[in-house]
């Protein structure tokens, strides 16, 4: 039988993995949400999910 991993080890993981993605941005997590700062600019969102999928509208919209 396996043990699911905790809510905290998860977490990390995913936290792990947008670092990655988004490189040259931080993550930090309050009571509102979750924001990603990256020089001046800051961007919110309720969920680490939101908020990645946030990034990468944005990262194809400076693309162009």
């Amino acid at each position: 039988m396996t043990t699911a991993p905790s809510a905290d080890f998860v977490m990390e993981r995913l936290l792990q993995e947008a670092t990655r993605e988004f490189p040259g941005w931080s993550f930090e997590r309050d009571h509102s949400g979750w924001t990603a700062v990256h020089d001046e600019i800051r961007l919110t969102r309720p969920s680490l999910a939101a908020l990645r999928a946030l990034l990468r509208v944005h990262r194809a919209a400076r693309r162009r």
